[in-house]
């Protein structure tokens, strides 16, 4: 299901349908959640800060650093 729907999504034959959208936008998530704390982790490694006070991420990823 999952190749059928990168298929489509690439290089289009027909209309998707919603259940290969919903099973493409699932992996989508899935794979970005830890690309997302790889990030905040290097930044606060770094010791960037994008805006005064905590982080947004700050009280879920937080754990991870401490």
């Amino acid at each position: 299901m999952l190749v059928s729907a990168l298929q489509n999504a690439i290089a289009p034959t027909q209309p998707m349908s919603w259940s290969e959208a919903i099973v493409l936008s699932t992996a989508a998530m899935a794979a970005s959640l830890p690309l997302i704390a790889g990030l905040y982790l290097v930044k606060s490694a770094a010791g960037i800060n994008l805006m005064a006070g905590a982080s947004p991420l700050h009280d879920l990823l937080y754990w991870i650093v401490a």
